[in-house]
Formats: structure tokens, C-alpha cells, sequence
């Protein structure tokens, strides 16, 4: 909507009287922007008992007023074509801007913005990224747009500050019932593209910096298998089943690896050498050496040459979904409880194993049970790829409530 542009006379008081000036008054144009009033001196001046204040231009009969009032014309239309220019380019003018334009400036060379830069971000991105981890952040970014488009945000630079954060994280809990855990990879995933943008020069503003725009972190609770629960679900008979019995094989196989899904995806048989498993780490690129245990032979010899790769690995989401079938059939429905926050609200949930089981779990169930059977964390670590050894040791918390639990079942309380 193209605001109109209207004139009125300074309101100016005489230095020596202190009266409002009447004779030889500035003319003014004034006009409102996106809720902002800028003002711009027209150059012109007229005594005010010749200027008509309703009709906002110089009476007819006072001299060079057809000149005065086609310059104001001139100038109103000036103001409403920059204003229509700025609109269809997507520009936001401040007072400085406006004013370099209605005295004739050439508007500046457009400057990539939020928008403009994402799809260079995730191009770029994919030189040291993963596809899954490229994947992961385009949907991150899609829960933004959604957000931009739900709360009429716009999505530029200078936007992304302490009120754009607090809304932001509003949004994902009121509306998306999101956690804090993916509350907080989404905001760095934003804080990182927000650094890639400002190392480039397309960013200035460095709000997303400050202290209050906070990454959230929550430390999720380790749910995994006990051994005697592994070895039940790795012997069940499911000949009858093959569907469910090569979805169990692949999961049982991460859980004596501690192998991530899209590693068992990629696994081939040129992967397996001299009784260990040699391969690159999709997620990061870097190899890896795990070896063989009595549990993954028996696995890898099961499928020997009767597949393309080394395991029958189909899509997560399936892999997933068969999980739950699997776990209700094998009879895991071990109550767990998850508790969750959403900022500082916290949510805890009591749901059967079989209703929370995922493939991610495999990899908990190999570091808890490896360190359950006197594996040392920087060997799990090793084995896992994992570096961050804050993460990996809570393990630890998870081994000894373990211990503390078989100690009761043999000696009682």
C-alpha cells in the first residue's frame, strides 16, 4: 500500500520574539514508511497566510504559485516512485536513504540478504558437510520459513536479533511443542549461518552474538537395551518373519558395533578385512576401525552372498516403524520414562520401549553395555567415532545405576 505524501509549513519560532514564523516558512514533505515518519525539506518556501492547509499547496493568487505547486507535485510523486521501487525490491529505507533519492541519488546496488544467501550457505555447506547432515539442516531452515511466514516475520539480517530469538523460541514451544534439545540445534544451526554470512561481508548486524541468543542444550536420557534384553531380541526365532527378522539383524548389528544407520547403509563387503571393519565415517568423513565379535560374524555370514552389500539395510523411517512391530512381537515393553523441557517447563512421559524405540537407541545399547562389560570410554569412544567426551561420559551415570540394580537383584537391598 503506497502511503501519499503530504506538505506542511515548518513550525518555527522567531529567535527574537518568540512567535511562530509567518513570512518566507520552509515547505515540508512528510512521509510515512513501514511506521516511520521522514521528513524532507522541499527547498521551497511560502509566507503562510498564502499556503492552504487543507489543500496542502500555495493559493492561487500568490506569486509563482503554478511554479511552487507543480514542484510539489513533482516532489509527492518522487516520494510515492521510491516508495513503489523500494517495495518491489524488497528494500527497507530509512530517513537517509529517502532523502539521497528524492534529491535524485541512484538507488544502492542491492545487497544479498537472508534469503538470497541460504542457498550459497548450503551449496557451500556441502564441501564439508554430509547429505544427511545438509538434509537436516534444510529442514532446520524450513521450520524457520514456516515460523517467518506463521508470525508475518520478515527474514532479512538485520532482523534476526533478541526479539526475533524470543518469538522464535516461543514459536517452537507453544506451536511445535519442540523440546529444548531441538530448539537448540535449530538456533545453531541459524547462529551458523549467521557467522558464514558475516565472514562473507553480507551481514552486519551482530545480535545473534549476545549472550541472551543462546543456544539451548538438555541432556537427553539414555535409553538402551540391558544385555540380557539384546541377547533376548538377537535370538528370537522370526523365520516366519523375514520382513521383521533382517529389520532385527541390522538393528542387533549396530548394537554390537555402535555403528550410525547411515554407515550399516553404506557398509560393503570390501568394508570387512582381516576380521575388522574398515570404513569412512559418512557423518564425518574420517575412518574408522571396530572390530568383529562373535555376534557381527554371525551376522555378516547370514547374508553372505546373498545380497548386494553386507546387511539387508532398508530406509530409516522404515527401519523405524518395523522396530516398534518387532519390540511389541519380541515382548520389550519395559516401562522408560522420557522428561523433556520446553525452556524451563518440564514434560516427563511414560510410554512402553516398544512405543519409543528408534535406531538410535542401538548405538546407546553398545556404549552402556560396553561399559557395563569393563570396556574403557575412550576405547566405546574409538569404536563409535565419538569425540566429545562431556557426552560420551554420561555413560558413566548410566553404567553405575546399572551396576547398583544387578548388585540388588543378586544381594538384595
Amino acid at each position: 500500500m503506497i502511503t501519499e505524501a503530504k506538505f506542511y509549513l515548518e513550525k518555527r519560532k522567531d529567535k527574537k520574539t518568540g512567535q511562530l514564523m509567518t513570512s518566507n516558512v520552509p515547505i515540508l514533505l512528510f512521509y510515512s514508511i513501514g511506521g516511520k515518519r521522514l521528513q524532507y525539506y522541499t527547498g521551497l518556501r511560502v509566507d503562510s497566510h498564502l499556503w492552504d492547509e487543507s489543500a496542502m499547496r500555495v493559493i492561487r493568487k500568490a506569486e509563482n504559485s503554478a511554479e511552487i505547486n507543480r514542484e510539489l507535485n513533482r516532489l509527492k510523486a518522487r516520494a510515492e516512485e521510491i516508495q513503489q521501487q523500494a517495495t518491489v525490491m524488497g528494500d527497507e529505507l530509512d530517513l537517509d536513504e529517502f532523502k539521497e533519492r528524492m534529491r535524485g541519488a541512484k538507488p544502492k546496488k542491492a545487497v544479498k540478504d537472508f534469503l538470497d544467501c541460504l542457498p550459497e550457505y548450503l551449496e557451500s555447506s556441502r564441501l564439508t558437510k554430509s547429505a544427511n547432515t545438509i538434509r537436516s539442516i534444510k529442514s532446520g531452515f524450513n521450520i524457520i520459513g514456516e515460523f517467518a511466514k506463521d508470525t508475518r516475520t520478515r527474514l532479512s539480517f538485520k532482523n534476526i536479533n533478541q526479539a526475533f530469538y524470543d518469538s522464535f523460541l516461543s514459536y517452537c514451544f507453544d506451536e511445535k511443542k519442540y523440546g529444548n534439545g531441538y530448539t537448540g540445534k535449530l538456533i545453531k544451526d541459524l547462529k551458523a549461518f549467521m557467522n558464514w554470512a558475516t565472514e562473507r561481508g553480507y551481514n552486519s548486524n551482530m545480535d545473534f552474538n549476545k549472550k541472551s541468543f543462546k543456544k539451548l542444550t538438555e541432556e537427553p536420557e539414555i535409553i538402551f537395551l540391558n544385555y540380557e534384553e539384546l541377547i533376548t531380541l538377537f535370538n528370537h526365532d522370526l523365520k516366519k518373519n523375514g520382513r521383521l527378522e533382517q529389520v532385527r539383524d541390522v538393528f542387533c548389528f549396530g548394537c554390537f558395533t555402535g555403528m550410525r544407520f547411515s554407515d550399516l547403509e553404506a557398509l560393503a563387503p570390501e568394508h570387512i578385512q582381516n576380521d575388522y571393519i574398515l570404513y569412512r565415517v559418512v557423518k564425518t568423513g574420517q575412518v574408522n576401525t571396530i572390530p568383529l565379535n562373535r555376534y557381527t560374524r554371525q551376522i555378516l555370514k547370514k547374508y553372505e552372498g546373498k545380497i548386494p552389500g553386507c546387511l539387508p539395510v532398508i530406509s530409516l523411517v522404515k527401519t523405524n516403524a518395523y522396530l516398534k512391530e518387532l519390540f511389541g512381537l519380541v515382548g520389550l515393553n519395559r516401562k522408560v520414562q522420557q522428561t523433556k523441557f520446553r525452556g524451563a517447563k518440564r514434560i516427563a512421559d511414560t510410554s512402553p520401549l516398544c512405543e519409543v524405540i528408534t535406531f538410535h537407541m542401538s548405538k546407546k545399547t553398545f556404549m552402556t553395555n560396553f561399559l557395563a562389560k569393563g570396556g574403557s570410554l575412550l576405547t566405546a569412544m574409538a569404536i563409535t567415532g565419538n569425540k566429545d567426551f562431556k557426552t560420551a561420559k554420561r555413560y558413566y551415570k548410566v553404567v553405575d545405576s546399572l551396576k547398583a540394580d544387578e548388585m540388588q537383584k543378586v544381594f538384595g537391598k
